[in-house]
């Protein structure tokens, strides 16, 4: 089993926001931070973040991104466009930081070191774009519509419990019963 600071030369850890992304390049071997800057999310911004690791770096890179699918997949595109590597990484709980600070550039290193001693094999790799994830959507609007068609249900249920409105109301509400 190989681990990531075995087979990578760097790690970049990336904190993504709607408006910038700040990048953390770590040295694998020595575990040492060697460059954080952040860069606005355009098109030109993230040109110019793909030049500065590719400057920064040498070898192996592998990118470690908090919100593949939110707010880091503009980043996402460029770096696997760009021939680099990406998996994704949970941001830390809030509950484990408290009364550490927070900050981009901890943030944006905390990505990167945290996955530096994980197997490659067990890393979480981003979904791709297109079909599948236009699916992943699908569903999970369905998923928002059943719970909030429950929960609508159940107020209605609650509701002839506690008015009289001349309906049974012993046994939950039936299609029949709501549609009249």
């Amino acid at each position: 089993m190989t681990i990531v600071a075995e087979k990578y030369n760097y790690v970049i850890g990336i904190d993504t926001h709607s408006r910038t992304h700040t990048y953390a390049i770590i040295n694998t071997i020595t575990g040492a931070r060697t460059g954080c800057e952040s860069f606005p999310v355009t098109k030109p911004g993230m040109n110019r973040a793909v030049a500065w690791i590719h400057r920064n770096t040498t070898g192996d890179i592998l990118a470690a991104i908090e919100g593949t699918n939110s707010y880091g997949s503009s980043i996402r595109r460029a770096l696997v466009v760009d021939g680099i590597r990406v998996v994704e990484v949970k941001p830390p709980k809030t509950k484990t930081r408290r009364g550490v600070g927070k900050s981009d550039p901890i943030d944006a290193t905390a990505a990167a070191t945290s996955i530096l001693g994980q197997e490659t094999e067990v890393l979480l790799h981003p979904r791709g774009d297109g079909e599948r994830a236009a699916i992943s959507v699908l569903l999970a609007a369905r998923r928002r519509v059943d719970h909030q068609r429950t929960a609508n249900r159940n107020a209605l249920n609650a509701l002839v419990r506690q008015i009289d409105v001349g309906i049974d109301a012993r046994h939950a509400l039936t299609d029949a019963q709501i549609a009249k």
